[in-house]
């Protein structure tokens, strides 16, 4: 129940302005000690908001619309609507029963607060009832019904549902969807939603999955919950679903909190099985792709939970796609998944595979500067020293890099030469480590990196 410090706070939760003002006048009447008129304010103000929003459902509800029509008739001839309005709503399900009971009991207050029928509302009665009115409808949108959420479900059927497959499209549609529901349907909205996802029907499963993308990418608390509850906590062990856990935690990387531990394994072994069967045509922007969903963790989980609890997944994703450069840009502020990421592809560029270190070499170019602004001097100048490696084995794309001084890798080669300026004894010794050479910092520098020690 309000107390009186809440009041304000509660006015403020009501959209329209004509309503707000409204029931302003209901709590000034509290005020003053007149609590009849506080409640018959009210009264008036939520039928009034009622019949207003009703008139927005009846866009897209047939059952609303018939309902809005008899009623304004019978307001607008000055006949008793609310009678009316209460029966047919409950009848239609278009309210709760419990909302429903209240107007109900809310309408046998206000008629004996509104006339001499000996009762003397208290101030507790009133207050309760300007916070009922407020909580239950005035500060919520369009009703909340089992049929609007049934006729949403039935619309995915609809080709161009979703005109465009651009998350901050698919969200916008949601938004402006979501705008016609209570939101105490969000629960049943989010369990249709994920039952579609199993139709034979091709454009429905789509739409589907779409729409819970775009309930993911608004990341409202108790959305998310629904999410978590009645998706990736019951199916994610389903095959069926795998493709919407990971377009899911792409397009929230959040959901992943708090969910239990059976069902974090399952997320896992999902996110496994897609790394296995990703094609490389598949764009890495795709929601279902592993690639999206990690830069999505990343953003969501702090270090070191995000290399915690992945690692295994990481390192299997690091070993398929270590030259992704929107990889490489999630991992900023990781380092200790950057330092997984690095060892592997230290040995890829040092590999005595062929195809493995030549590989390196012809992304290398691609991923110089992201890279670069990632690792150290000292990384890079082992990053070079392994492909020189490579470069001695045969490795022919290794033997480009070195013959060209590196000038495909301008950021790394820098970074390795002040390496080898400012660590003359490290640099060295890692030399005579992995190439077996003696070697003086000036000579090597031009030599391999094209550019002369200053005196």
């Amino acid at each position: 129940m309000a107390h009186l410090t809440d009041m304000e706070e509660l006015l403020a939760s009501i959209g329209p302005i004509a309503i707000r003002e409204y029931m302003r006048e209901a709590m000034n009447c509290y005020m003053a000690s007149a609590y009849r008129g506080c409640i018959v304010l009210s009264y008036i103000a939520l039928f009034d908001d009622l019949l207003a929003k009703l008139g927005e459902l009846g866009k897209v509800n047939a059952h609303a619309k018939t309902i809005f029509d008899e009623a304004s008739k019978k307001k607008s001839d000055q006949e008793v609507f609310e009678s009316y309005l209460i029966d047919q709503l409950g009848a239609k399900n278009l309210l709760s029963g419990l909302d429903t009971a209240f107007l109900s009991t809310l309408r046998v207050l206000r008629n004996k607060s509104a006339h001499p029928s000996g009762h003397t509302p208290s101030a507790e009665e009133a207050r309760f009832i300007f916070h009922e009115v407020i909580s239950r409808f005035l500060s919520k949108p369009i009703l909340s019904t089992t049929q609007l959420v049934d006729e949403l479900v039935a619309r995915l059927a609809n080709t161009i549902f979703f005109p465009s497959a651009l998350i901050g499209d698919v969200k916008n549609v949601v938004e402006e969807e979501l705008s016609l529901l209570h939101v105490e349907a969000i629960p049943q909205l989010v369990s249709k939603m994920a039952e579609a996802i199993a139709a034979t029907d091709p454009t429905i499963s789509k739409n589907a999955g779409f729409f819970l993308s775009g309930l993911a990418s608004i990341n409202d608390t108790s959305i998310n919950k629904q999410l978590q509850k009645k998706v990736l906590q019951t199916k994610a062990d389903d095959p069926k679903y795998s493709l919407i856990v990971l377009r899911l935690l792409s397009s929230n990387g959040s959901l992943i909190n708090g969910v239990t531990l059976a069902c974090l394994s399952r997320v896992k072994q999902v996110i496994s099985d897609q790394i296995d069967a990703v094609k490389a045509s598949l764009s890495e922007t795709r929601f279902s792709h592993p690639v999206a969903v990690f830069v999505s963790l990343s953003k969501a989980l702090d270090e070191p939970a995000f290399t915690d609890t992945f690692s295994t997944e990481l390192k299997k994703l690091f070993d398929k796609r270590p030259y992704s450069e929107y990889l490489l840009s999630a991992l900023s502020n990781h380092p200790k998944s950057l330092k997984l990421y690095f060892s592997a592809i230290l040995d890829k560029a040092g590999s005595s595979t062929f195809d493995t270190a030549n590989a390196f070499a012809h992304a290398a170019e691609k991923i110089d500067e992201k890279l670069a602004a990632l690792i150290s001097d000292e990384q890079a100048f082992s990053l070079a020293v392994a492909v020189l490696s490579a470069a001695s084995w045969g490795a022919f794309g290794a033997k480009g890099l070195k013959e060209t001084k590196f000038a495909a890798t301008p950021e790394i080669r820098a970074k390795a030469v002040a390496y080898v300026k400012g660590s003359k004894t490290k640099a060295k010794a890692l030399v005579k480590e992995k190439l077996s050479l003696e070697i003086k910092t000036a000579e090597f520098i031009t030599e391999y990196f094209g550019e002369v020690e200053a005196a």
